[in-house]
């Protein structure tokens, strides 16, 4: 039986030509954003394929622009970091699902509030209020946009509406470039009772990947909510403009009322209901016309420089809305607890503190950057005063005036300040760990380890054994060649305990998360910073998305780069959307089955299948092999896997041992204690260590031997000689047949 290498990269992005070592190949399935290449001579002996899936993270240059999406992205990923004792809870784990939507739900509805009060309060209602000025610029003259005060506030309703569409249309057209590529084995596509969320195996279901339903259902419902949303806050609003048709706003207000609480119920619930989301779907607008009608055709009421009528009001309790949401787990999971020990259930369980701090981050990046940017438009519009009523009131003129809340000035600096100081404070104690582990005797380990191999070793033969040198230090060396080892052995050290700092980032996020819980209870007094720091906070505010995107495009182009800048990025991406719908798109919703289906070809024809993984890569071909019913005939060689690094602490409830022992006994998983990204396992029978460097000897004169890190696996010849023994068709047994008599 032939034996065919399939090779997936990692978050590099790597080409088909350094994949596969050559630059002679052909693509034999696929298109160019994913396919799958073959070399046309073999490699180490045997038949070398690779699967390109580069294309759908990065590459395109504007992909980018989803790191815009990033907040969607943080509340998708909270509802997967569940611990598995929830997930196998059957009163937790719904309660932890309706409430990882109900906050993505507040995410959203977060999103649409500043966007109303940039374009309905800022714009429609103060800025283009104003007598225009004949020294404005160009661009003020074009935004300015005079009429009657009831049409102007819908005007700003419309840009609001034009967001979520855009992001609804985003949403949509990513659907069907990702979750509707057909699950594997499957005739046709049965509609899906759950998301993927719900089932019962996890990733090892061949479901699990089969999101397009899901995110219909979910961006239905994120739809009806936003629009129902808007028509009560247009609603309410347009009630103080006179002349209004007060009977039809009112009926208009109730039917939005009705749509909002529709929708949050079946955004709650998994499957229920499914039947009433395109009725609601189709019902949302109506409501929203008929408001806006009413405010459109209004008579105009008299000037009243300041704020939007009603807008304060509206944002604060949508605020505490979307506070209630995120808050709601910590209510919830609690009194699960307390009627267990009541004896209502004899099972108890725990829960994790990693789906509310994630959902938090999201509200920090929606609310950092955004009001950040609400200020910067208001200041670019014309002279900021914060204060919560009119300026007439206050005593202010209002020729040149954008009236801003006072609470935006004491909250907006610390939303970038306090998780910024958090971030400094984080590197620095990483910094001090990476440093004082080359200090003291922490290197002896090392050079003990080295020294022992270095005996080992067979000698070179002639004339390498006069040129060999040792990297480990000695007292017969110069004082130039001391420090030269000494740094080599400290390099060694260092970048073993760097490995280490992956899982720190708990600490992290709990930190920035926590930085702003207790900023919000601090008294206004404390709060306020000067007008240096206000204006460097809200400055700050607007470059992170810009910066973010600047540096995904500059990490796209640079590959070294592109393994840090978009390894936490394809993490994130790698889950369904079963909790927002408008996060950036799962490739694993096409690239897992891309593989499956390459594989059943592959085993079809007659060939054995040796599946090798590298980063990213591993994950998506441990995904493809556990959900394989029959996965006989491959075998899975992963290296620098961040399965237990990244994934293993971050999402516990799907990425644990029960998906390992489906793999294990056709497993081999390689690593360096120096991998700052992959590691072990955990199965003694899958993991292989290797050492790195592979040996402390040398040749005088050339560089020291150098540490391979998270790349180096590709270049390891010890790791190959120990894949191509694995590739090797099993012997044939041994006769059995009884000797004649």
């Amino acid at each position: 039986m032939r034996t065919i290498e399939l090779r997936v990269h990692g978050v590099g992005g790597a080409s088909p030509a350094a994949l596969l070592g050559t630059t002679r190949f052909r693509q034999v399935w696929g298109d160019r954003i994913a396919g799958f290449y073959v070399a046309t001579d073999p490699v180490r002996g045997r038949e070398v394929e690779a699967y390109c899936w580069g294309g759908m993270t990065s590459r395109s240059s504007s992909r980018v622009l989803w790191l815009l999406l990033f907040p969607f992205m943080l509340a998708n990923v909270a509802g997967w970091t569940c611990s598995a004792r929830v997930r196998r809870d059957r009163w937790a784990f719904p309660v932890h699902r309706a409430c990882a939507r109900l906050a993505a739900l507040a995410v959203t509805l977060n999103l649409l509030l500043i966007t109303a009060m940039i374009a309905m309060d800022v714009w429609a209602y103060q800025f283009c209020g104003q007598e225009r000025d004949p020294s404005w610029l160009w661009p003020k003259r074009v935004l300015h946009v005079p009429g009657p005060t009831g049409r102007r506030v819908v005007a700003g309703a419309l840009l609001v509406l034009a967001n979520l569409l855009v992001i609804g249309l985003l949403a949509r057209r990513t659907r069907s470039r990702y979750e509707d590529v057909t699950p594997v084995g499957a005739v046709g596509r049965a509609p899906a009772r759950g998301s993927a969320a719900a089932l019962p195996d996890g990733v090892a279901d061949p479901r699990f990947f089969d999101g397009e339903a899901t995110v219909r259902r979910l961006g239905r419902l994120h739809l009806c909510a936003g629009v129902a949303w808007l028509t009560l806050l247009l609603a309410y609003v347009g009630g103080f403009v006179p002349g209004h048709a007060g009977t039809a706003l009112t009926a208009g207000a109730a039917g939005a009322a009705v749509v909002l609480a529709a929708a949050t119920v079946l955004l709650a619930c998994e499957a229920a209901g499914d039947r009433l989301v395109l009725p609601l779907t189709v019902a949302a607008p109506v409501p929203l016309a008929v408001v806006a009608a009413c405010v459109w055709f209004a008579e105009p009421p008299p000037t009243v420089p300041g704020h939007l009528p009603g807008m304060g009001l509206v944002a604060v309790v949508t605020l505490a809305l979307v506070v209630a949401s995120v808050f709601a787990r910590v209510l919830l999971m609690p009194l699960i607890v307390l009627v267990r020990r009541l004896g209502f259930r004899q099972a108890g369980s725990t829960w994790q503190a990693a789906p509310f701090v994630v959902a938090v981050l999201s509200l920090l990046s929606t609310n950092g950057v955004g009001l950040g940017s609400l200020i910067a438009v208001g200041k670019s519009l014309g002279a900021v005063k914060f204060l919560d009523g009119s300026l007439a009131a206050a005593g202010q003129g209002a020729g040149g005036r954008i009236a801003m809340f006072a609470a935006l000035r004491e909250v907006t600096p610390w939303l970038t300040l306090a998780p910024g100081a958090v971030l400094v404070l984080f590197l620095l104690v990483q910094a001090a760990r990476w440093v004082a582990a080359g200090l003291g005797d922490r290197t002896a380990p090392v050079i003990g380890e080295y020294a022992g191999r270095a005996a080992a070793e067979p000698a070179p033969p002639p004339p390498f054994d006069t040129w060999r040198r040792s990297a480990l230090p000695s007292e017969n060396l110069t004082p130039a060649c001391r420090r030269q080892t000494w740094a080599w052995v400290r390099s060694i050290t260092r970048a073993r305990e760097l490995a280490r700092f992956t899982p720190d980032i708990r600490y992290l996020l709990t930190g920035m998360a926590v930085s702003i819980l207790v900023v919000a209870v601090l008294p206004a007094s404390v709060r306020d910073l000067s007008r240096a720091d206000d204006e460097l906070a809200v400055w700050l505010a607007v470059l992170i998305p810009t910066t973010g995107v600047a540096l995904l495009r500059w990490g796209w182009r640079h590959p070294y780069a592109r393994r840090w800048v978009g390894v936490l990025w394809d993490v994130g991406t790698f889950w369904p959307r079963a909790f927002h719908p408008y996060a950036p798109p799962c490739y694993a919703e096409r690239a897992v089955p891309d593989l499956q289906r390459r594989i059943r070809w592959l085993r079809d024809s007659g060939a054995r299948v040796l599946l090798v993984g590298h980063s990213q890569g591993s994950v998506l071909a441990a995904a493809a092999l556990a959900q394989l019913r029959d996965p006989s005939g491959t075998v899975l060689i992963t290296f620098g896997s961040p399965l237990t690094t990244l994934y293993g602490w971050g999402f516990p409830a799907y990425i644990d041992t029960a998906l390992f022992d489906r793999l294990k006994c056709r497993w081999l998983n390689f690593s360096y204690r120096t991998d700052y990204i992959g590691g072990p396992i955990g199965h003694r029978d899958v993991d292989v260590p290797l050492p790195d460097p592979a040996t402390s000897w040398y040749v005088a004169g050339e560089p020291m031997p150098p540490l391979r890190r998270h790349t180096g696996y590709w270049s390891d010849e010890a790791m190959w000689e120990s894949i191509d023994r694995a590739a090797a068709p099993a012997p044939a047994p041994a006769s059995t047949a009884a000797p004649r008599s």
